[in-house]
């Protein structure tokens, strides 16, 4: 169990997840609970920053976006290595900011890991080699997905 929260909570989250467009009253029949719990319970899950927002899923194919990959990339080769670092995290928030990136993460010191989605393989190949060609990075490694298993959430990709 998660703290602070009953199973109430993660049955009406996973609800939430499932389709947050939901009314409350088949939410409420469904957990077999009045309409005013499920509404006080998620105005609380709000509240607390438990549900950060309600947002719209998009299938990448929708988008021509047929394949995905995962992509380590170094960053390196400064005089200090705290540049390094630094350049690093500000590479990350760039990389995050482009339409082919379903998600970014930082490892410290200096690896960015993300997942990359485009047209078909050639596509995200050209993607990492053009990621590679920065000054910055001394690294890439791609590994391309197959599947999506768990965590569909991130690609608008339903099970």
């Amino acid at each position: 169990m998660v703290k602070g929260l009953d199973d109430l909570d993660l049955h009406l989250i996973r609800i939430l997840q499932r389709d947050a467009r939901t009314p409350f009253t088949h939410i409420a029949t469904e957990l077999e609970q009045p309409d005013t719990t499920v509404h006080f319970r998620t105005k609380k899950l709000i509240k607390n920053n438990i549900v950060s927002r309600f947002a719209a899923l998009v299938c990448p194919e929708a988008f021509g976006y047929h394949d995905a990959a995962l992509i380590k990339i170094e960053i390196g080769g400064h005089s200090l290595p705290v540049i390094s670092e630094k350049r690093a995290s500000t590479f990350a928030e760039e990389l995050a900011e482009e339409e082919y990136v379903l998600w970014v993460a930082l490892e410290k010191p200096n690896t960015i890991h993300a997942t990359l989605i485009g047209e078909d393989e050639n596509a995200i190949q050209k993607t990492r080699e053009n990621i590679a060609k920065s000054p910055d990075v001394v690294n890439t490694v791609l590994i391309p997905l197959t599947a999506i298993i768990k965590g569909w959430e991130l690609s608008g990709t339903p099970e």
